[in-house]
């Protein structure tokens, strides 16, 4: 396609929601069951459903989910959890708030993820987790995680917040009783959105009630069947906690959602795949590897990395660029650990939670990477405009740097 400046902004993502999720969510402000109720009863029902476990709670966002689980798997001041730096801060936010320390290893610069070589040299006798982070969508190398994990005697908890619907050999992310738990996030930009939101899958029983009670007060049973007609006049508050519970206006959402969510990842499957052959030729960026057979990508994000040596721009000149051609883009992420608190935390508080050798890889890609428009409602005539004006900032920084 020939370039033209694009009239319009094209952001880089935008949620689905249909005619259905707006009459679900009618529907439920009729019914006088706006915050948690039947519906959230019934979303929870799904999510089980289909990620193939026992439970699954949602709440009001993947991050309180992780402070959650942090919570329940008792983490003590000092104790240490392995995971990587290129995810959003939350990642090590939850570890740090419970007292934790997130202890960090590099990735693997093909697909972006932790890399599992590094692991063993991270453990140390305060090591008690491991919370490895299916960036983009792509699912980590989990036979080794959890190989390493048994050895170890850790737990693992997945961050599947990007990954929802991914499989790892055949099985949905979270589906695997070798991680103790896995959280999913339903924030407007993810596969499939409830507006906010988040869960917990876990498989053991005993897990149940605790959570519950963790996300609404310590209370110990469903808050809303309190107000139904079986409900006990008193309640009883075992412990204190949060109020995190998750409303039927954002189920209204999420149960037309999880049934378009496969028709989604295929859609998102068919742009990704459109624009690695797009971008083939296009030497001045690195384009992300798509998975295979046992790492199934649900394609959240379709990160490429800008080689400024080749490119004659920075990654963030880039961005301006595309910007002012109104395309839209986004960076996910800058490694958290070049955020202000965090490295005054690894380089004064705790050096030894970093490798010695540093994070090359994770900083290399942090100051590279960049996501292009992707989602289900996405054209062929808006991603061609995309390559188009991509193939243009390029020429016109080239040809200046040729003068």
């Amino acid at each position: 396609m020939p370039y033209t400046r694009r009239e319009t902004f094209l952001p880089f993502t935008r949620p689905m929601i249909g005619q259905a999720e707006i009459d679900e969510m009618i529907d439920s402000i009729h019914s006088g069951w706006i915050t948690t109720g039947p519906k959230s009863a019934r979303f929870e029902e799904e999510l089980r459903a289909y990620n193939g476990v026992p439970h699954c709670l949602a709440m009001n966002s993947a991050t309180t989910a992780q402070e959650i689980t942090m919570q329940l798997l008792n983490l003590q001041p000092g104790d240490e959890v392995i995971t990587s730096s290129l995810t959003w801060v939350s990642t090590l936010s939850t570890v740090v708030l419970q007292g934790g320390v997130p202890v960090l290893v590099d990735i693997d610069p093909v697909t972006l993820n932790l890399d599992p070589s590094k692991l063993e040299a991270a453990i140390t006798p305060r090591t008690v987790g491991i919370i490895p982070v299916h960036l983009t969508g792509l699912p980590c190398p989990m036979d080794e995680i959890w190989a390493i994990a048994g050895k170890h005697g850790l737990w693992v908890v997945e961050d599947a917040a990007q990954a929802m619907g991914a499989t790892y050999k055949g099985t949905k992310m979270g589906g695997n009783p070798r991680s103790v738990m896995s959280v999913y996030s339903f924030h407007p930009n993810k596969n499939m959105t409830t507006g906010e939101g988040g869960a917990i899958a876990f498989f053991k029983d005993e897990f149940l009630p605790r959570i519950q009670r963790l996300r609404f007060h310590g209370i110990e049973r469903d808050a809303w069947k309190r107000q139904s007609k079986e409900g006990s006049v008193h309640i009883d508050v075992a412990e204190p906690a949060r109020k995190a519970n998750f409303m039927d206006l954002q189920a209204a959402l999420g149960l037309h959602q999880i049934k378009q969510l496969d028709g989604f990842n295929v859609r998102r499957g068919q742009l990704f795949r459109r624009y690695l052959e797009l971008l083939k030729d296009v030497d001045e960026v690195m384009l992300p590897y798509a998975g295979d057979d046992v790492h199934g990508h649900c394609f959240h994000l379709f990160v490429l990395r800008v080689l400024p040596e080749k490119m004659g721009l920075t990654r963030d000149e880039f961005v301006t660029a595309l910007k002012e051609e109104n395309i839209g883009t986004g960076i996910h992420y800058r490694p958290a650990h070049v955020h202000s608190y965090y490295q005054d935390y690894y380089q004064n508080a705790h050096p030894h939670a970093m490798p010695q050798e540093g994070l090359p890889h994770s900083e290399w890609s942090g100051e590279r990477l960049l996501s292009l428009p992707l989602w289900p409602g996405l054209t062929e005539a808006d991603q061609d405009q995309v390559v188009a004006t991509l193939k243009h900032v390029i020429a016109g920084a080239k040809a200046r740097i040729a003068v």
